[in-house]
């Protein structure tokens, strides 16, 4: 565990991973109306699945993928509730960097999945948690508390950083 993100490797087996992220990205579900934060300027490729506040389900097919992978991070982290206020799915593009927000101002976590298969070190696409930059990694989950001002940054290369985020109660 870094200073305040616990890192989760492995997630899921290759041929899962596989699997979910065809899924994720063959979904007709995607918008780029997704911005990282209202202060943004820059509209990125993603999807809200879920938002509980808001009684809103956009697809039960994506709520049920993304929940399975909630729950295959959540047997890697026991501490964790089930009780979900979001799931947002995003690609980044090169030159994408997020403005540096918070998730939640309740007592929540945020967990970033990241679900590219490949991914090499040198296309980028950190992620940063307070002060901690915390490497792009295929089937990689990121928890930390929601309040902590954080940002993913774009890839250097020509392919899409994808993510499941989502928010949870503590």
């Amino acid at each position: 565990m870094n200073k305040n993100v616990m890192v989760i490797d492995n997630v899921m087996s290759e041929e899962m991973l596989h699997y979910c992220y065809n899924k994720l990205t063959s979904m007709n579900i995607w918008n780029l109306q997704m911005t990282s934060s209202p202060e943004s300027e820059f509209n990125i490729v993603g999807a809200s699945v879920y938002e509980r506040d808001e009684n809103f389900v956009l697809s039960h097919d994506m709520e049920i993928l993304t929940s399975m992978i909630f729950l295959m991070i959540k047997e890697k982290a026991d501490f964790l509730t089930t009780n979900i206020e979001r799931i947002h799915i995003g690609a980044k593009a090169a030159y994408q960097d997020d403005v540096m927000h918070t998730d939640s101002d309740n007592a929540s976590w945020t967990i970033l999945f990241y679900s590219n298969p490949v991914w090499k070190p040198e296309w980028g696409g950190e992620t940063i948690v307070g002060d901690e930059i915390i490497e792009y990694k295929p089937n990689r989950a990121l928890i930390y508390d929601a309040k902590i001002l954080h940002g993913g940054k774009a890839p250097t290369c020509p392919h899409l950083r994808t993510y499941v985020n989502f928010v949870v109660n503590k």
